[in-house]
Formats: structure tokens, sequence, C-alpha cells
């Protein structure tokens, strides 16, 4: 063995070393640990013994969420479409969001269950905390609640500073852009979530918080449902001046050839159609930033158009 390759085993039994050194002195220290406690987003406080060790996530964005929180490795058990990060790909599945085994949840003997308050779960939740298993329930409606769920659960998971270093991060990046776009000259949108039936979106969730921060006005803002179904006469009334598409844009791809009936309408006539990854745009992650930076930008070159002489 020369010289060389022998410093170089060397280096990599010594970090190999460092790494389970590591990996031992935070097993140790979650091991001390205390008690700890947060209050989820439906006011339930939520208290385990011990920092979470075996998590089951019930929706794909808090799947995401646990990695970013610096818990990815403790996640048991997921729901299907639970596609980011890659590594996520290979968490056994306890069924859909809305379609959820109670034996496969508890078959993964987890000490912490995160659950969607829009989920679709709330008898699941229910007979996992009376087989006293602890339920965190998220319920994001403005940005600010990503951050707030990331850092709870490093809270009961023990990487309390992990998670804060990462909301940090994102809650930096949407100061940017609401300091760079929210307050422009607003560009009026339609949102389309369906187009058989129509449908769109109110501002009463987390899309019409990106709007907003974008500078954009959602036509259908203070629809009293959050996804309404319009008419289509409703939209040309309203004379949007970009048409948004996310998920439909995909399932759909002959989209704009049904909006290209009705040329009276600006965002048509001026050809002001947006696209936004849907997984980017609609899950309540770190990745929203990502979704917010594109339909920022995409609008502002609408707003420059309409300048233009």
């Amino acid at each position: 063995m020369t010289a060389q390759r022998m410093r170089r085993t060397r280096r990599w039994a010594l970090l190999g070393l460092l790494s389970l050194l590591g990996w031992l002195a935070g097993s140790a220290a979650m091991a001390a640990a205390g008690p700890v406690s947060v209050t989820d987003f439906t006011g339930h406080e939520v208290r385990l013994a011990h920092p979470a060790r075996r998590i089951v996530a019930l929706t794909p964005h808090l799947v995401e969420n646990l990695f970013t929180a610096g818990l990815g490795n403790r996640v048991v058990g997921a729901v299907r479409y639970s596609n980011y990060p890659p590594a996520a790909q290979g968490i056994p599945r306890v069924g859909g969001y809305d379609s959820l085994s109670l034996e496969a949840i508890v078959a993964k003997k987890p000490d912490l269950v995160v659950a969607w308050a829009e989920g679709g779960s709330p008898d699941i939740i229910r007979r996992l905390r009376a087989l006293g298993i602890a339920v965190y329930v998220d319920d994001p409606r403005r940005l600010a609640g990503i951050a707030r769920t990331i850092r709870d659960l490093g809270v009961l998971g023990g990487t309390a500073d992990h998670a804060d270093r990462a909301a940090a991060a994102f809650e930096q990046r949407i100061a940017g852009l609401r300091q760079r776009y929210a307050h422009r000259r607003p560009v009026s949108l339609f949102w389309e979530v369906w187009s058989d039936p129509l449908r769109t979106l109110s501002n009463a969730g987390m899309t019409g918080a990106v709007i907003r921060l974008c500078g954009g006005r959602n036509i259908f803002a203070k629809a009293a449902t959050l996804a309404p179904q319009v008419s289509i006469e409703s939209v040309i009334a309203r004379a949007p001046q970009a048409i948004v598409a996310s998920g439909v844009a995909q399932t759909k791809p002959q989209w704009k050839a049904y909006w290209r009936q009705w040329p009276a309408i600006p965002a048509v006539a001026h050809d002001h159609f947006v696209t936004v990854p849907p997984d980017l745009i609609s899950r309540p992650t770190v990745r929203l930033a990502d979704g917010a930076a594109q339909l920022c930008r995409k609008l502002a070159r609408v707003r420059r158009d309409q300048v233009r002489p």
C-alpha cells in the first residue's frame, strides 16, 4: 500500500470514528433530554417525555418539513405522494392523507404523529390520542405558519437549533420577496385550480398570501369559500391581467386553448399565462419560497408589459 493510500485510509477511518462518536453523543443527548412540549395550531398541547424518536407524518408536506427540521432519519411512516426530498420516497407508507390506515400507523410504534388540520383525518387523530399516541396538528394559513411548524417540530424532536436556522432562512427569503414586490403596482389575476368545473381560490389560504407577497390582486379574493366554483362570465367581467395555473397546467396541457375562446380577457389578449410547479406553490414548506419567487418574477413581466407602448 502506498503512503498516499495509507494516509487516505487513515483519514477515512478518522472521519468514520468522528461520525460514530457524533452519532453516539447525539443519541446520548437525546436519551438524556427531558420532556418537550409545544402547542399546535389547534391549541392542543403536545407533550413528550423525551424528544421524538419514531415519527409518522400524515401528509407529504409534513414529511418535507420534518426533513427540513433535521428529523428525516426518524420518520418511520409517511403517506402516498411523499416525494421530497428524494430520501422520503423510501419511507414505508401508511395510506394516503385521506385514506389512512390506523393499523399501519400504530404498527410503526410512533411516539409522535404529525397531521394536517385540512387532511381529512380528524377521526384518526382522535383514535390515536385515545391510544396514548401524541399527535401534533398543523394548519398554516399564512407564510409565518410554515416557519412556526418547522420550529415546533424541532422542539419536539430535539433539533431546535437546526430547525430554527432553517426557519429563519425561509423567513429571510420571504422578507426579501416582500420588500421587492409587494408594493409594486398590482397585477389582477385569476388563479385556475380546475377547468371543469371552473374553480379558483380565494385569499383565505396560503396561496392568497403568496399572491399579495408578489403584488398580485386576486379577482376572487373575497369569495366565501376557499376553492369556489365560478362561471366564465364572472371571470370575463373581472378582466384579469394574468391567468395563473399550477396543477391544471400539468394535468391538462391544453388549458391555454380553453381560454383562447375569450380573447376579450386582457390576460388572453396579451398571452399572459403563468404557470408555477404545484409542489412549489401548494405545499406549505420552505420550498414555497422558490414557488413564490417564480410567481413574483412572472407577474413582474406582466407588469412591465403593461407599460410598454
